[in-house]
């Protein structure tokens, strides 16, 4: 996308317009310093702050630097949050078909960050340690019925944890990638020994290769595994986010200890045509096709292949910095019956 003309951009200052189904329309502000635009050695770095509010009267602050330094010996990154976050529960399990206006609606209030800090021990190999806390309040009101005593969590309360990071990192790009492999495995583990008032165990795997098609085009496959067990609250249980994962879809709809989604989307700019010269298009618009499964379960063993819900969809792009290829994501996902978009800054996986 980028062009031996393109100016390095130090500052993007951009208007954030987020939807999805579980918040309506957001709106906000995010500003991006880039702290090597100019930089051959390392990969892009970034400190970021974003604010802003939904329809549904949503609250989210963020604070969330990257950095690659020593030629790309290590990697850092951290997020620091806050939200007030009015949300429904629909239960636990990868049945709930529980209708909007029957779930129990509830206001979570808090505080979240986490600290990743990797090394590269090989080429593209990537370890460290990492520290994660979650402080929330929840208010369910007195009349409900699905989020009672029995769900763990259902007051909310802190969630401390340390764990380790693995990452495997060939991309082409940080932002948009159209070749290489991309892998990480994380391991968390939360114990009153630390603060924690749950114990329990949280693993992850996401994987990820792209194939260049064409001039401009790429196919990308991932695959994401979650798996959590103990004393997990509700609000920590595996759910796709129906933002990067099953977009389209509500988040929480479906939760419970483990996860696994598969995607597959097809993605392009638009080439170099001769009457798009306007600074504003040029090598900016482009657009992608996609499709997804997903499912939750209470044990490893209850996944299966008719469990998988599917998804699918197609969606634009436009690239705010064309030196890091740093885009607006507008996708309309078609998922477990219903239609909805899904707009944010940055590409789903």
């Amino acid at each position: 996308m980028a062009d031996g003309d393109t100016e390095p951009q130090y500052w993007a200052l951009v208007p954030i317009l987020i939807s999805n189904a579980e918040t309506g329309v957001q709106v906000g502000g995010l500003v991006i310093r880039f702290l090597n635009p100019e930089d051959t050695l390392n990969k892009s770095s970034s400190v970021s702050f974003a604010a802003r509010v939904s329809q549904k009267m949503q609250v989210a602050v963020s604070v969330f630097p990257d950095w690659y330094l020593h030629q790309n010996q290590y990697h850092i990154s951290a997020n620091l949050d806050y939200i007030r976050w009015p949300a429904d529960f629909y239960g636990v399990g990868n049945a709930s078909n529980i209708p909007k206006d029957s779930a129990d609606p509830y206001m979570a209030q808090g505080i979240s960050g986490d600290l990743t800090v990797e090394r590269q021990w090989l080429h593209g190999l990537f370890a460290g340690p990492q520290a994660l806390f979650n402080y929330e309040n929840i208010d369910s009101g007195s009349k409900t019925i699905l989020l009672n005593d029995s769900i763990t969590g259902n007051r909310g309360g802190l969630v401390s944890g340390l764990g380790a990071v693995m990452t495997y990192d060939r991309r082409d790009g940080v932002y948009w990638a159209r070749r290489g492999t991309f892998l990480r495995a994380k391991a968390a583990w939360y114990r009153s020994h630390w603060g924690s008032e749950f114990d329990y165990d949280a693993y992850s795997l996401e994987a990820r290769q792209f194939l260049p098609l064409f001039s401009t085009a790429a196919l990308g496959l991932s695959a994401t595994l979650q798996l959590k067990n103990g004393d997990v609250p509700f609000r920590e249980l595996s759910t796709p986010n129906g933002d990067k994962t099953m977009r389209g879809m509500v988040r929480g709809k479906y939760r419970d200890r483990h996860l696994l989604v598969l995607q597959a989307e097809y993605k392009s700019y638009l080439p170099n045509l001769k009457w798009l010269q306007a600074s504003w298009v040029r090598q900016r618009l482009g657009w992608a096709v996609f499709a997804e499964a997903g499912q939750v379960a209470h044990h490893v063993e209850d996944f299966a292949w008719e469990e998988f819900r599917p998804g699918f969809g197609f969606g634009v792009r436009y690239a705010l910095n064309r030196s890091q290829r740093l885009n607006i994501r507008i996708d309309v996902g078609f998922v477990d019956g219903s239609i909805a978009p899904a707009i944010n800054i940055k590409e789903a996986f």
